[in-house]
């Protein structure tokens, strides 16, 4: 369950690469209305040393509990995302590295609220479709029928 990454090495040489795979816990947050709990967390981070700094591959694969926006049931989402960036110092705040360690659960904490989808669905669920007549035009509307060359 270790969230913080060191990433330089000492002895490392230029073109050298190391990868980590990491499983951590995420705080639970509130977004949209709706709780949201992070059940599991696994991060694959690659590091390749360069000649004025690092090069950082970070991909995140969460798992989240909310709510069904039709049932209101409980529902997991299966969130991937991650970053590819250059570091050319010992702090970048984008993915939450500071003194050459990364962070992995503020860099999740900040990540999460942009990959959960405004409406979630449960599987087999859809959302509710306006019934027939939907491209039935309003007969208030019938009196501009004669200013479009178009019509209606």
């Amino acid at each position: 369950m270790n969230h913080l990454i060191p990433l330089r090495r000492p002895g490392a040489e230029v073109g050298d690469r190391h990868e980590v795979r990491a499983e951590f816990s995420v705080d639970p947050f509130d977004f949209y209305g709706r709780h949201h709990e992070v059940t599991q967390a696994e991060a694959e981070v690659g590091v390749t040393r360069l000649s004025e700094g690092l090069h950082l591959d970070v991909g995140v694969v969460a798992t989240v509990l909310t709510t069904c926006d039709r049932t209101l049931e409980p529902t997991e989402l299966q969130l991937e995302f991650g970053d590819s960036e250059f570091l050319s110092g010992p702090n970048n705040y984008e993915v939450s590295v500071q003194d050459w360690t990364l962070d992995l659960a503020r860099y999740t904490e900040r990540a999460l609220p942009n990959e959960v989808p405004m409406q979630v669905f449960s599987p087999g669920t859809m959302p509710v479709q306006p019934e027939g007549d939907g491209d039935q035009v309003d007969p208030r509307w019938r009196g501009l029928d004669g200013l479009f060359a178009s019509g209606f």
